[in-house]
């Protein structure tokens, strides 16, 4: 039989919009848990597809050496709404030989479910950080999962370049520590070498499909972009947006002198292609996408409009004829 690991409890619930967050918290208690699991190991369900009866059957299957079966439930919410009152009669009297994990976006306090789970088990809440204190997360993060020093500007920097998807932060993080291979420190240079141009480069990709008139082009540069942030799609659209109204700045800049070669190094491009970029497009079309984007973003949110219509639309208007502004 395992050594026995203190403070086991029969039941827990991981709660958290952020799906990167909740798996974290998950994987941190499997570890705490091994000693305590049987030879088979965790047993998996979807939400939306178990049964209760699966769930609850192999929660109670007893292990011949005496160590706990565990059973996860992600995505639970409907899992749990199905069935919240044979769920608490079992929370009430748990199994012994069990630990049934359930992962939740949502999980009201004031629930009677919640309350049992409290007294039974742990409820493990894990709370996104938003702004300066996401800032303070990828510095922390990539100095306790990859051994790097980061500051506070680098770590802005790659905050603006892939928004506030913790995923995609961690994922962004795991190449720059590979990109810096030895050297201890990720750098704002280095953020802007890989992961800047990385971006700028799908979203400029959709801008020049628009911008010479090839709207299937566009179209397919679109689902590049939006495959970075499926779970979120009205993230991709502002990450469109942001990019369109970078190139407007530097439209802008072009327009009152600034030279191509000052701009190229801030766009993370030659002056060569910047230069062409430019010239594709004028400062009045870019305001043109740019209030469109931000009535898709508005549309999409409200639920007046699909994110597929309201991109497929933009795409149409603005590459298959012209806006008659310029």
């Amino acid at each position: 039989m395992k050594a026995s690991t203190p403070n086991v409890h029969p039941v827990y619930a991981i709660v958290g919009k952020d799906r990167f967050l909740r798996g974290a918290a998950l994987s941190q208690l499997v570890r705490t848990l091994e000693r305590d699991t049987d030879e088979m190991g965790p047993a998996r369900f979807e939400g939306v597809q178990a049964t209760l009866a699966e769930v609850l059957d192999e929660v109670r299957t007893m292990s011949l050496l005496g160590s706990r079966r565990v059973v996860i439930v992600d995505e639970a919410d409907s899992f749990i709404t199905a069935h919240r009152g044979p769920l608490e009669r079992y929370c009430t009297t748990p199994s012994d030989g069990g630990v049934l994990i359930l992962l939740c976006q949502t999980f009201p306090k004031t629930t009677k479910l919640c309350k049992i789970i409290q007294e039974k088990g742990a409820v493990v809440g894990c709370e996104s950080p938003r702004g300066r204190e996401l800032v303070g997360w990828i510095v922390r993060r990539a100095q306790e999962q990859y051994d790097k020093r980061m500051s506070y500007p680098a770590a802005q920097k790659l905050r603006e370049q892939i928004g506030d998807a913790l995923g995609a932060a961690d994922a962004e993080l795991s190449k720059l520590s590979a990109y810096v291979g030895n050297r201890g420190e990720i750098t704002p240079a280095d953020v802007g070498a890989l992961t800047g141009h990385h971006r700028e480069e799908k979203v400029f990709a959709v801008t020049d499909a628009i911008a010479s008139k090839d709207p299937a082009g566009a179209l397919r540069c679109w689902e590049q972009v939006l495959a970075t942030d499926r779970a979120a799609p009205v993230r991709a659209i502002a990450g469109l947006a942001w990019g369109v109204r970078r190139l407007l700045g530097a439209r802008r800049d072009w327009d009152s002198g600034v030279s191509i070669r000052a701009l190229a190094p801030r766009m993370y491009t030659d002056p060569t292609v910047l230069q062409r970029r430019l010239e594709r497009v004028t400062a009045a079309q870019l305001e043109e996408q740019l209030r469109d984007l931000l009535a898709a973003e508005i549309a999409v949110k409200t639920g007046a409009s699909t994110i597929e219509s309201s991109v497929e639309k933009f795409i149409v208007k603005h590459s298959v004829a012209d806006t008659g502004t310029g």
